[in-house]
């Protein structure tokens, strides 16, 4: 994965929600409010059976499952449309011509690239774990040679950097913690960022006038409503700040988050913190934790929350290296659908 703006974007927001998910799930609920509980229920202090005592608890664990049950619909939708997506593709998909496997294996993209029998202009990457390239018939009709190898060029870009799952990744963690909505603005600096670096790519290797082209003819993409969990080269969305790249040759700088969206994340973690104090009041404030854990507040809240996190992010960054290095090697195997036929959007 190279380091450009739109990788840093990306690298930022996961760092960020790591941090949050650590301090707020493994460190104050893990860490301090479990050993909290446990250690009344071990003692019989709970007060009578409706559990009173933990009423304080109550705006802490709502929002908590609140953010959880958020994350949770937002990946099943984008499971739902990636599964989709890829049904409409296989249903749509005709024999690739041979001007367009050659295109795709000077591109580096043998075996991914599917062509789709539709009139429109359009191509994209899907697939959450096995990236693949749908280009149209109208598409393939419409360019030249130079102008395909410019728009695979671009989806190149996509697939090696796993573009889509990086959108189920960033989607779900926002809307997991709704909290802090200045996620937001990073996730579309980064969505902006992938478009710019990918367009970067295709001039590199294609030429400014081949993918300026491609992108004239490729303007808007099909109207699916699974699109969304798609890299798509076209879209009118970010059109006038790749053009400003295509003509002076210098990424645009992204737009700031916004005073506003900082305000409210400050306030959103604020209140969360407040809520967490309020419920760690109830059970006798940072004296019960020492007595619960052996040790203090906030010692008790770093411990678990690194004793997840760096598990967790060493797990992670190995799938995404071992996913990042099949992306980029052929599907030779199985025929087109094949054996990566799977509800990820394979």
């Amino acid at each position: 994965m190279r380091l450009d703006r739109a990788n840093r974007s990306f690298l930022a927001f996961m760092g960020i929600a790591l941090l949050l998910g650590a301090l707020v799930l493994c460190g104050a609920l893990g860490g301090v409010l479990a050993p909290l509980i446990l250690a009344q229920v071990s003692r019989g202090e709970l007060v009578g059976p409706s559990g009173t005592s933990l009423l304080p608890l109550f705006p802490f664990l709502a929002s908590i499952a609140a953010g959880l049950g958020l994350g949770a619909r937002s990946l099943a939708r984008q499971m739902v449309a990636s599964h989709g997506l890829a049904r409409r593709v296989r249903a749509l998909a005709v024999t690739v011509p041979a001007e367009l496997t050659r295109a795709a294996l000077q591109s580096g993209l043998e075996g991914r690239v599917v062509l789709v029998d539709a009139s429109a202009s359009f191509s994209f990457v899907y697939g959450i774990l096995t990236p693949r390239v749908a280009v149209s018939r109208g598409l393939l009709e419409g360019v030249s040679c130079a102008e395909l190898r410019a728009v695979l060029e671009h989806e190149r870009y996509h697939v090696c950097n796993l573009d889509p799952l990086k959108v189920v990744l960033v989607r779900v963690l926002s809307a997991a913690l709704f909290f802090a909505p200045a996620l937001d603005a990073l996730r579309a600096r980064y969505v902006a960022g992938r478009e710019l670096a990918a367009d970067r790519r295709a001039v590199a290797v294609c030429g400014r006038r081949s993918l300026a082209g491609a992108l004239l003819k490729v303007v808007r993409g099909p109207e699916w409503s699974e699109l969304g969990v798609a890299a798509s080269i076209g879209g009118p969305e970010l059109l006038a700040v790749r053009v400003a790249q295509l003509e002076t040759g210098v990424e645009p700088r992204p737009e700031a988050a916004g005073a506003i969206r900082l305000v409210l994340s400050l306030m959103g973690v604020t209140l969360l913190a407040v809520a967490f104090l309020a419920s760690l009041s109830s059970f006798g404030g940072p004296t019960a934790v020492h007595h619960a854990t052996g040790t203090g507040l906030a010692s008790a809240t770093l411990l678990g929350s690194l004793s997840c996190a760096v598990p967790f992010a060493v797990a992670g960054l190995l799938a995404y290296v071992l996913i990042a290095i099949r992306a980029g090697r052929p599907l030779r195997f199985g025929g087109l659908w094949g054996r990566e036929r799977s509800m990820l959007g394979s």
